[in-house]
C-alpha cells in the first residue's frame, strides 16, 4: 500500500504520470522574472513523496550542475525505477561510453536501474555514430538498467522519424499546452501512444507564465499579452483557476501518458496533484494561440 501523503489519482488516470523536473533544484532555472529555483528545504519531502506515489516520477539530467548530489545526499537507493534520467551524447561516443554513462549514475544514486534513460539532445541521432549511440542505449536495456529508452524533443517531425529508424525508442516528450495547440490532435501522436508508446507533454505552464497574471508574464512575452488576457479571460468563464485549465487541457491530449512539470516547493505539488487528481472541470479550449516564435521557448533567447 502506498504511504504517499498525497491523493493516489484514480484508476482511470493510472497511466498520467507527473514527472517532477529538477532542473531548478540547484539553480535559477527559467527566463528573466520568472526563473526560480526549488525551495532546497523541502527536498526531502518531495524526493520521499516521489518514492512512494505511484504516479510520481522524478527527471534530472546528468547535466544539471550538482542535482546528482542532492538527489543521493537524500534519496541514496530509495528511488530506483523512479527516475528519468536525461543524457547528452557527443559524436564521439561509443556503445561502450554510453553504457558506462548510465552506470556511472546509477552507481552514484545506488540503485539498480532507471524507468527511462532519455536522449536530452536528439540531433545527435543524427551524427554518424548514432548506431553506436543507440547500440549503447538498447546494452543498458538489455543489462536491465532501464525499463524504458526515449527522447525529448520539440519537434512532433523528429519523434516520428527517429521511432522509425530506431524503434527501442518507445517513450518521449514534447512541449503542448493551452496557448499552443499546435499538437493537441495530432495523428501521428495518436498512433505511436496506441502502439504502446509514452509520450509525456512537458512545457504546460510554460515556464509559470500561464500561472501570472498577463501582466506578470516575462518581459519577452509581453508582445503577446493580448494572448495570455485572452487564456485568463477563459479561465474567468469557466470558473477554474489558471492552473487546473492548465493541467485540464493536458489531460485531455488523447495520445498522453502524462506531464513534466516544474515546482519552486513542495505545495506547489500538492497542488498539482489535487488539480489533476479532480474530475475535468473544463472541455472547451478554444481561445486564441500565441504567435509560434513565442511558443518555443528555444526562441526567447533570441527576442
Amino acid at each position: 500500500m502506498s504511504t504517499s501523503t498525497l491523493k493516489d489519482l484514480p484508476s482511470s488516470n493510472q497511466q498520467k504520470i507527473i514527472h517532477v523536473g529538477t532542473a531548478n533544484f540547484n539553480k535559477s532555472y527559467g527566463f528573466g522574472k520568472r526563473s526560480s529555483t526549488f525551495q532546497i528545504n523541502d527536498i526531502g519531502k518531495l524526493l520521499s513523496e516521489v518514492g512512494n506515489n505511484e504516479n510520481l516520477f522524478l527527471e534530472t539530467s546528468q547535466s544539471y550542475a550538482g542535482v546528482e548530489e542532492l538527489i543521493e545526499k537524500n534519496a541514496r537507493g530509495k528511488l530506483s525505477s523512479k527516475i528519468t534520467m536525461k543524457i547528452s551524447p557527443n559524436k564521439n561516443d561509443t556503445d561502450f561510453s554510453i553504457v558506462n554513462t548510465v552506470k556511472k549514475s546509477l552507481k552514484k544514486f545506488g540503485q539498480e536501474n532507471f524507468y527511462c534513460v532519455m536522449i536530452h539532445n536528439p540531433e545527435v541521432l543524427s551524427c554518424e555514430n548514432s548506431n553506436e549511440i543507440m547500440q549503447g542505449l538498447v546494452e543498458c536495456l538489455k543489462l536491465g538498467l532501464t525499463k524504458k529508452l526515449g527522447i525529448s524533443s520539440y519537434e512532433s517531425e523528429q519523434i516520428v522519424q527517429l521511432k522509425t529508424r530506431f524503434p527501442d525508442l518507445n517513450t518521449f516528450q514534447i512541449n503542448e499546452n493551452v496557448l499552443d495547440q499546435r499538437n493537441r490532435n495530432n495523428k501521428d501522436l495518436i498512433s505511436l501512444s496506441q502502439d504502446s508508446n509514452m509520450i509525456f507533454v512537458r512545457s504546460i505552464f510554460l515556464q509559470g507564465n500561464l500561472l501570472v497574471d498577463y501582466l506578470n508574464i516575462s518581459e519577452i512575452l509581453l508582445p503577446q499579452k493580448e494572448v495570455f488576457k485572452k487564456f485568463i479571460d477563459l479561465c474567468d468563464r469557466n470558473k477554474v483557476p489558471q492552473i487546473k485549465c492548465c493541467l485540464d487541457y493536458a489531460r485531455q491530449i488523447l495520445w498522453s501518458s502524462g506531464i513534466v512539470v516544474g515546482i519552486n516547493k513542495y505545495t506547489d505539488l500538492i497542488e498539482i496533484m489535487e488539480n489533476y487528481s479532480n474530475p475535468i472541470a473544463i472541455s472547451d479550449f478554444s481561445t486564441e494561440v500565441l504567435n509560434s516564435l513565442y511558443s518555443d521557448p528555444r526562441n526567447w533567447v533570441n527576442l
